[in-house]
């Protein structure tokens, strides 16, 4: 209560303030409806689904060196994550920041990122309800033009997701992390920075849920059959209510500099930390990307190399080093990385053609280290893909995108025509194999107004424990008159074992002005990535409903 007072506080003393500015960014959004909990082979099981979610982004400015950034929430329910209702949890985020030609400080909940995320990096994405941010202190100070210092310290508790099918989060953690950072920047040597981080993990019984089946107990587990120690299995089947404190502490480097027509970028962190119930272990996290432009093609090319087993992902972000596309089918066959053990390498192609065409390709792919029991396998062999009982242990991953797009018939129209090519395998229980044609249309009127058409279709099998060959058609189509109104049709459907299912859906939405926009929408969407208005985001499945959104900026 005492932060809380001093926020309100702190705002006050910025409106009466002549030097403050200050601004505000709204959006509330409504729905009602059924939520969709499974939909297997078109026979959906649904329960009833309502939220009322309020989010108000506030951004004072005073003078020409502080800032302060304030969200508060008011959600009955959110769309994702628990209820905000109380004055106890109104302010959801809240930090206070100064900086000046040297000094950069921060106090409060701190969003930050060292190097590319290997160590640290903490950020929040409101559509998902993922917030992994700790409360404290920041500073970056530049002791000379080429040389700087940072540090910080905070304290928080992260909340996630057993399953992401799971609405508010049901598991949490307990943190608190310490660094320590110098950087240095040359002309010859490029950009190198070094941090040192400690971080202690509080796990409790209650709030982490050690059931079977899920991380912690595939730990405690294999450490007891291996016979590692004993202490383990007892401590666990006698004294369930023991917490336990994992420590970790991460030297990163990371390094980024130019050789000739590469741009080189390399990081590397040494993470030493308690296995839970046990003894420090050993892990590393590697990521390096390569860019350079060859007979006038863009080419990037990443690999990670991730080995921290059974360590839970809290206030650090790797790179994911595969393609996120904006495709609403094809997203729907996301790849789950495991940042505790994966290696893998993504290529990526980008060159203009014949003046207004583009030409884009992805390849991305992805397996595990290779464990005791393990078959060998090459490079190729997870390139090739081949189904077998050898690869399955490995979890490995390929994608392959083409793409073309460009402007035609003097600008009138653009167009996006694409090829995705999916395969997964997961221990043989649920392998997927999906080829995904997404296309985007739009023709400009020559009075300002524009029909923008997503046209997508899917041919995916599955098999595994629950086999099965799914055929999806998506389409959206949107006319803009004159940026003042937007309406939109939207229909999904899947065939699967003879039955049809079907998602259609209708928005309107209205610019009260250039700042502010109210959109409704009434029918069904599948739920995954769904794209209206410019805007994607992660939507639950939602069924004959109603929803509502206002967005504005004042």
């Amino acid at each position: 209560m005492v932060l809380k007072a001093s926020i309100f506080s702190l705002l006050w003393m910025s409106v009466i303030n002549a030097q403050t500015e200050m601004n505000f960014s709204y959006e509330m959004k409504y729905g009602d409806g059924k939520k969709v909990e499974k939909a297997q082979s078109g026979y959906p099981v649904t329960s009833a689904y309502n939220y009322f979610e309020n989010l108000l982004d506030v951004n004072t400015y005073y003078g020409d060196n502080f800032y302060i950034y304030t969200q508060l929430e008011y959600s009955d329910h959110p769309v994702y994550g628990s209820r905000r209702t109380g004055l106890d949890s109104l302010i959801n985020t809240f930090y206070l920041e100064y900086s000046n030609d040297r000094l950069n400080m921060k106090l409060g909940d701190i969003y930050e990122l060292f190097g590319r995320g290997l160590s640290f990096y903490t950020i929040q994405d409101q559509n998902i309800d993922y917030n992994n941010s700790v409360r404290g202190l920041f500073f970056n100070y530049w002791l000379i033009d080429n040389l700087g210092i940072s540090g910080l310290y905070g304290k928080g508790d992260y909340h996630y997701r057993s399953a992401p099918s799971e609405r508010p989060t049901n598991r949490q953690l307990s943190t608190s992390v310490l660094i320590g950072s110098m950087k240095y920047d040359n002309d010859v040597l490029g950009f190198l920075n070094y941090s040192y981080t400690f971080q202690n993990l509080y796990l409790r019984p209650k709030l982490n849920h050690y059931y079977e089946g899920t991380v912690i107990w595939e730990d405690i587990d294999k450490r007891a059959t291996e016979g590692i120690d004993s202490y383990v299995s007892d401590i666990y089947i006698n004294n369930k209510d023991t917490p336990d404190t994992v420590r970790v502490v991460n030297n990163n480097i990371n390094w980024n500099f130019f050789e000739g027509p590469f741009d080189l970028y390399i990081d590397k962190s040494w993470i030493t930390y308690d296995k839970i119930y046990g003894d420090a272990v050993f892990g590393s996290r590697f990521y390096s990307s390569v860019y350079t432009e060859i007979f006038e093609t863009g080419i990037t090319y990443e690999y990670k190399n991730y080995y921290t087993p059974y360590l839970l992902k809290s206030v650090s972000n790797p790179p994911i080093a595969y393609r996120e596309g904006s495709s609403v089918l094809a997203s729907r066959n996301s790849h789950s990385i495991n940042f505790g053990n994966e290696i893998g390498h993504q290529v990526d192609f980008n060159k203009n053609l014949f003046g207004n065409m583009n030409v884009l390709g992805n390849l991305s792919l992805s397996h595990r280290h290779q464990e005791t029991g393990m078959a060998d396998l090459s490079f190729t062999d997870f390139l090739v893909m081949v189904e077998d009982n050898r690869i399955y242990d490995y979890y490995p991953f390929r994608q392959i995108y083409l793409e073309i797009n460009g402007w035609t018939l003097s600008e009138r129209l653009y167009y996006k025509i694409g090829f995705d090519h999916f395969t997964e395998f997961n221990v043989g229980d649920k392998n997927i194999f999906a080829i995904t044609i997404p296309t985007q249309w739009v023709w400009k009127f020559s009075n300002g107004n524009s029909l923008t058409t997503y046209l997508e279709a899917q041919e995916k099998t599955v098999t595994g424990d629950i086999p099965g060959n799914y055929t999806d058609y998506y389409l959206s189509t949107s006319y803009s008159h004159r940026g003042r109104w937007i309406a939109t049709g939207f229909y999904d459907q899947e065939i699967s074992k003879g039955k049809t299912t079907r998602w259609p859906g209708f928005d309107f939405s209205y610019y009260l002005n250039s700042a502010t926009q109210i959109s409704l929408f009434y029918g069904s969407q599948k739920g995954g990535l769904i794209c209206a208005n410019g805007i994607c985001a992660e939507q639950p499945g939602f069924e004959d409903g109603i929803k509502i959104t206002f967005r504005s900026i004042f």
